[in-house]
């Protein structure tokens, strides 16, 4: 009998420091990220935090980018990818938004329980 070896999903945690647009135009290396998670049978979270945290708001990046049919809002990338999107809670009370503005999709965690996060992760990549 011949096991065959199942191929492990990775869990790959992305952290942002600094406000991030994401985009699903494979051309933009962010779209690339993106598409991976979606389409790359990956497990991908974002972990949002110090500035990053802006961008939760997407009137905050509408009006720093150009209109695009690309531009993927940071609710839209926490129902289309297989894994969270999560922010800082002291990074949203340190920042211009408020916590009741952000939409439900979005995990909001402190920052004592982030390295539990990252223990669940395969992969970190911190931009």
């Amino acid at each position: 009998m011949h096991h065959h070896k199942t191929i492990q999903t990775k869990n790959i945690l992305i952290v942002y420091e600094d406000p991030t647009l994401l985009t699903t135009d494979s051309i933009d290396p962010n779209g690339l990220t993106l598409l991976l998670g979606i389409e790359g049978g990956m497990n991908l979270s974002f972990l949002l935090r110090n500035s990053a945290v802006e961008y939760l708001i997407s009137s905050n990046w509408e009006k720093d980018f150009p209109k695009s049919e690309y531009n993927a809002s940071w609710e839209w990338v926490s129902n289309e990818i297989n894994g969270s999107v999560y922010a800082i809670r002291e990074d949203i009370e340190n920042s211009t938004i408020s916590e009741d503005s952000i939409s439900d999709g979005i995990s909001i965690i402190s920052n004592n329980e982030v390295s539990s996060i990252i223990e669940k992760n395969d992969v970190i990549f911190v931009y």
